[in-house]
Formats: C-alpha cells, sequence, structure tokens
C-alpha cells in the first residue's frame, strides 16, 4: 500500500473522528436551570395605595402590616378583579412569597388574596378567541416628558395628548438632541389595546411608533 494512500486514509479517519465529537457535543443541551423552592407566607394589613407598570395599567398596590410595608404584586391581567375587590385602607390577607426588590424594598408575588371574605387567586390570563385589529395612527402633539426606566433609559416620550409613544432605547438615544420635552412632533405606528382582564389608572393611547417627524425631518423608528 502506497505511503500517500496511507495517509490519505489516515486523515479522513480523523477527519470522521472529530466530525462526530463536534455533532456529539453540539446536541448535548445544558439542563434547565431549577427554580429553587420558595416558600408562602401569609401577610395581613391594610391597603394604602395602587401601583402601575409604565402603560399605566394596575400591576400592584403597597401593603402596610404592622410596621412593615410591603409591594405586592398581581399580573395586569387581574387588575379589573383585584381593583373592584379591595379597594384603599381595606384590610387583607395576601398569600405569597417575599423578596427583595433590586432597590432593596420588601416585594411579595402573590399567590392569593383575601378580602372580605372573598378569595382572588393568581390565575393565567384568559386567551382570547379574536384579537382586536392593529390599527395604524398618524398624529401630532408636544413632548411633555420623557418617559424612563429604572436604569434612566428612555423608552418612550408622553405627549401634551395623553398619548405614550413607544420607542426603542436605540433610536432614543441617536434622538436624544432632537426629541425633548416641548419640542413638537408627528408620529405614526400602531395602537396598543389593553389585554383582557387589565384596567388603567388613566387612559392613555399607547403607539407603538413607527415613524417621528422631528424639525421638519421624518426618521423611521423601526
Amino acid at each position: 500500500m502506497k505511503p500517500k494512500f496511507i495517509l490519505a486514509i489516515a486523515m479522513v479517519f480523523f477527519m470522521v473522528i472529530a466530525f462526530n465529537g463536534y455533532a456529539q457535543k453540539k446536541q448535548i443541551k445544558p439542563k434547565p436551570k431549577e427554580q429553587p423552592l420558595q416558600q408562602v407566607s401569609t401577610f395581613t394589613g391594610q391597603v394604602s395605595g395602587w401601583v402601575n407598570n409604565d402603560d399605566y395599567v394596575y400591576n400592584g398596590f403597597y401593603l402596610q402590616s404592622g410596621t412593615t410595608g410591603f409591594l405586592v404584586n398581581f399580573p395586569s391581567h387581574m387588575g379589573i378583579e383585584i381593583t373592584t375587590a379591595i379597594k384603599t385602607r381595606n384590610t387583607v390577607t395576601v398569600n405569597g412569597v417575599q423578596k427583595m426588590s433590586p432597590q432593596g424594598g420588601n416585594e411579595i408575588k402573590m399567590v392569593s388574596i383575601t378580602a372580605n371574605g372573598t378569595t382572588i387567586n393568581e390565575t393565567p390570563p384568559v386567551k382570547s378567541a379574536t384579537l382586536p385589529p392593529e390599527e395604524f395612527i398618524n398624529g401630532s402633539g408636544k413632548i411633555s416628558e420623557l418617559q424612563k426606566d429604572k436604569a434612566g433609559t428612555i423608552k418612550g416620550y408622553i405627549l401634551d395628548n395623553k398619548t405614550i409613544l413607544r420607542i426603542s432605547p436605540n433610536v432614543a438615544q441617536q434622538l436624544n438632541t432632537l426629541a425633548v420635552p416641548s419640542a413638537s412632533i408627528k408620529y405614526s405606528g400602531t395602537k396598543q389595546f389593553l389585554h383582557s382582564g387589565e384596567v388603567a389608572v388613566e387612559s392613555y393611547t399607547i403607539i407603538h411608533c413607527k415613524t417621528i417627524t422631528v424639525n421638519g425631518k421624518e426618521y423611521l423608528t423601526k
């Protein structure tokens, strides 16, 4: 057998072994991260105020239990049910998991709430058979406030006509010298609807911005 032929066979052999090893390594999936066991505790106190998300939709309330205050978080799709069942200054009992917020505050992830003899359990959102059609909006207004997240990143513009423009942080950063408070703008985009069970503090129109016009120049935002 010629040396060149033997060398070629050896190379093919090692290539097959290497490929099989790579294929086996690629097929190995990492184990899913195991959820640590969470203890459910009971907290009784007085409702002292309500909390909403950046879309002004209710998703929590403050509970004063003795000398300790807690933020009770609940899914936004349960907003109508919970805000109807309990009011500010009501005494309620909350079953839930206590945790610390990134800012160091006391929070409770709701499991159930009992008020006035009625218990409300956390339930998943109801899947709607038909979703409302997307509504495309063109409008104009004046920026009254930059909406920022807890890290200080701009995520939207609050306009003087009760409209919130949702915009990506990347685009907002590029517009930071143009889209400023008091600036007059035009915009286009799709309207966001409330989901089943949600209730808003104020009736803002939420627009997922597609274009924005500032100083007479139009920019594509997504």
